[in-house]
């Protein structure tokens, strides 16, 4: 029976795949010889290249799978299908602009490219929901399969993160490199999060330690200047010392760039808003617009403003 379904699953991939033409890929990095992204004649199927983050070995998958993984490791299955469509668009297009922009491999881990949990792993995470959960994501895959969002002709960078500050932070503000699809756009839903809001709690030798500071004098007059635009901290001048907010955020290992420091002579608080980046889509806010009707290309042109979905 198992193997009845497999072959079944197979077949229908096999269908569902012939009639797309060979697709390039890009994005950012470095791999070996044969390209990451290649299309088989023989099967029509296109395939990827993952390099896993623990033991640093490739494996070739066919890139439904491939995509299979990276939504279950991205976004929780409970998450409205326009949502999960949405997500499998942003991860296809993010994947193949990266091979087709460099010669790297594309890892499975998040803080380096996007996640990848294979069959196994979902199996193992997902427990007596597997099926459930796999017939879900598999269903979203397969309804966008091919689509990708484009600028101007090229692959975009559609770079996406969990929860924004109320409204996502262009690319320009974080890196100071500015495309027009990624730009400051409201995402009023993310508010609602459960995890909307978070409080670190440091005392003042820890967080001057963590900066790299003497930290001398009363802490309370340590923050200077904190620049900010569309609610992200930009940059800040710390006990004399200027820091960009992406430095700060790493030194301190806080959820966001979105944050305000209070201080006082015993402790220092950081309250963050979000959590990530805050630039391209918001997650929570993508599952959020689905639940409110929106459809995944509504989700999609909302979030990369100006761009374009093609098959």
């Amino acid at each position: 029976m198992r193997k009845y379904a497999i072959m079944a699953a197979l077949l229908l991939a096999v269908m569902i795949f012939c009639p797309l033409a060979a697709m390039g890929a890009k994005n950012s990095e470095e791999v070996a010889a044969a390209p990451v992204v290649s299309y088989s004649v023989e099967d029509k199927t296109e395939y990827i290249t993952v390099m896993s983050s623990e033991t640093g070995g490739t494996k070739r998958i066919e890139m439904r799978e491939y995509l299979i993984g990276c939504v279950a490791a991205e976004m929780l299955p409970g998450c409205h299908e326009e949502a999960l469509k949405a997500q499998t668009v942003a991860s296809y297009t993010y994947a193949k602009r990266l091979t087709e922009n460099s010669s790297d491999l594309i890892t499975d881990s998040p803080l380096t490219h996007q996640g990848y949990a294979d069959r196994q792993t979902r199996m193992e995470n997902w427990g007596s929901d597997f099926e459930k959960n796999e017939q879900k994501i598999s269903q979203a895959v397969d309804a966008v399969y091919g689509y990708s969002v484009k600028y101007g002709g090229e692959t975009a960078l559609t770079l996406y993160h969990s929860i924004s500050a109320g409204q996502t932070q262009s690319a320009e503000a974080l890196w100071g490199e500015d495309y027009p699809y990624l730009q400051s756009v409201q995402s009023q839903g993310d508010r609602l999060s459960p995890d909307y809001i978070s409080k670190t709690v440091f005392e003042p030798e820890k967080f001057a330690s963590l900066l790299g500071l003497s930290g001398e004098g009363n802490c309370a007059e340590w923050v200077e200047e904190l620049q900010s635009k569309d609610s992200y901290v930009t940059s800040a001048v710390i006990c004399g010392k200027e820091f960009t907010a992406s430095q700060i955020r790493n030194a301190l290992e806080l959820k966001s760039t979105a944050f305000e420091i209070e201080c006082d002579d015993e402790k220092i608080t950081v309250t963050c808003k979000g959590h990530g980046h805050g630039v391209g889509m918001s997650q929570y806010g993508a599952d959020y617009m689905a639940r409110q009707g929106s459809t995944w290309r509504e989700i999609l042109l909302h979030y990369y403003p100006s761009a374009v979905i093609e098959k």
